[in-house]
């Protein structure tokens, strides 16, 4: 009888063992989840933040940059957004809101008849492809000058990178997208050719890394915006 009592004691204390392990698991298994979905998001803009020289590594959104690169970025970002390059304090941060708010009309200026032309061509995907990477690029800018809370920034990534996932099929497919209109947009822009020539060999280069975002994190995977 004890060694009968003995094994059944033992047994309800593995149990209640595991019980109390469950939650813990459950919840490492939602952060690492959340993390690749941040890291997913994010990844959209990659090829934008290296040209950038911008590191692409951390989910955090703040940037560890020095006060010339960030006063650099600044300007650059601010005539990206189309805002006022002394514009400071409450004000720029209002106006930030009012473009986020507004994300899916597009984050940032384009060249007049931009997206017309590429509507024009039937390169529908190529534009949303485009502005996919540019949204995410410029979202991240405007968090890690300081410019708005994560939270707003981490809205529009994730739903931005969740039209993303919807609309290609693969990282390949959304990276030959946007060379595609990246190729408009430099021709609006008037850039040279030998300057609009590097973008397929960048991103085939950052298609075949083995470290890099896109081979690490698969395409459909996991639904990237999912409601907490």
């Amino acid at each position: 009888m004890l060694i009968i009592f003995w094994r059944a004691r033992k047994k309800a204390k593995r149990a209640k063992t595991r019980t109390a392990q469950e939650p813990g698991k459950e919840h490492l298994e939602k952060r690492r989840r959340d993390t690749r979905r941040r890291q997913w998001a994010l990844a959209l803009a990659d090829i934008l933040m290296l040209r950038n020289g911008l590191k692409t590594k951390d989910i955090s959104l703040t940037f560890k940059i020095d006060n010339a690169k960030r006063q650099q970025l600044a300007q650059q970002v601010k005539k990206e957004l189309g805002l006022k390059e002394d514009l400071d304090g409450g004000a720029l941060r209002g106006q930030v809101a009012d473009i986020l708010n507004h994300w899916p009309g597009g984050v940032g200026q384009t060249p007049y008849g931009f997206y017309d032309q590429l509507a024009a061509r039937g390169q529908v995907r190529d534009a949303l492809a485009f502005d996919c990477a540019r949204t995410a690029f410029l979202t991240r800018c405007i968090a890690g000058l300081g410019w708005c809370s994560d939270e707003q920034a981490w809205l529009v990534l994730l739903l931005n990178a969740q039209r993303a996932q919807d609309c290609f099929s693969s990282w390949e497919d959304y990276a030959t997208a946007y060379v595609r209109a990246r190729q408009i947009w430099l021709e609006l822009h008037r850039t040279p050719a030998t300057v609009a020539g590097r973008d397929l060999q960048i991103v085939m280069q950052y298609l075949e890394d083995p470290f890099s975002h896109w081979r690490a994190l698969p395409w459909n995977e996991f639904k990237i915006f999912e409601l907490n």
